[in-house]
C-alpha cells in the first residue's frame, strides 16, 4: 500500500514540476524575444584605423563613435587585435528617438534617455535597470590596418 500511495504522489509532484518549468521557460523564451529585439540594418564596411579620425583607438581601452548602424556604432579597443563594435542604440525601449549611448567613460557606456549603463568589455551587457539586455554587437574582421565591420 505504501508503495502505490508513494507512486500518486511521485507522479504528482512531477506533473507540478512539469508545469512549472514549462511555465517559467515560456515566460523567459517570451520575453527575451520581446525586449532584446533591436531590428537588424545592413552593415558592411572598411576602415582605414592608420587614418588621422581613428587615433584615439589606438590605446587600449579607447572607444570611438562611428556613423553606421541604427544610431550610430561604437568601436572599442579590447586587446591587440581585440575590439568589441555595438550598435548605440540602447536596448531598453529602441523606438525612442532618445534611446543611443551618447556617453562613454572608461568601459562603461551611457545612455541618458533611461539613465542604463553598459559593460563595453563585457559583451555589452547591462550593468544597471531599466535595460536588461546587451546592446547589439557586429562582427569584425581585421588586417594590417584595416577594420571590416559587418552583420
Amino acid at each position: 500500500m505504501f508503495k502505490i500511495s508513494f507512486l500518486f504522489n511521485s507522479i504528482a509532484y512531477m506533473k507540478i514540476y512539469s508545469f512549472y518549468i514549462l511555465f517559467f521557460w515560456f515566460l523567459l523564451t517570451s520575453c527575451d524575444s520581446q525586449n532584446c529585439h533591436i531590428e537588424d540594418t545592413y552593415v558592411n564596411f572598411n576602415i582605414d584605423l592608420s587614418l588621422p579620425e581613428y587615433s584615439e583607438l589606438i590605446p587600449l581601452g579607447n572607444s570611438i563613435f562611428i556613423e553606421g548602424g541604427h544610431a550610430g556604432i561604437i568601436i572599442y579597443h579590447l586587446g591587440k587585435n581585440d575590439y568589441r563594435i555595438y550598435d548605440r542604440k540602447c536596448s531598453y525601449e529602441p523606438s525612442l528617438e532618445c534611446s543611443y549611448i551618447d556617453s562613454i567613460n572608461s568601459t562603461i557606456a551611457f545612455c541618458n534617455c533611461c539613465s542604463s549603463a553598459f559593460s563595453l568589455n563585457q559583451e555589452g551587457h547591462p550593468l544597471n535597470s531599466p535595460a536588461l539586455c546587451p546592446l547589439k554587437k557586429y562582427s569584425y574582421s581585421i588586417t594590417e590596418e584595416s577594420l571590416h565591420i559587418f552583420n
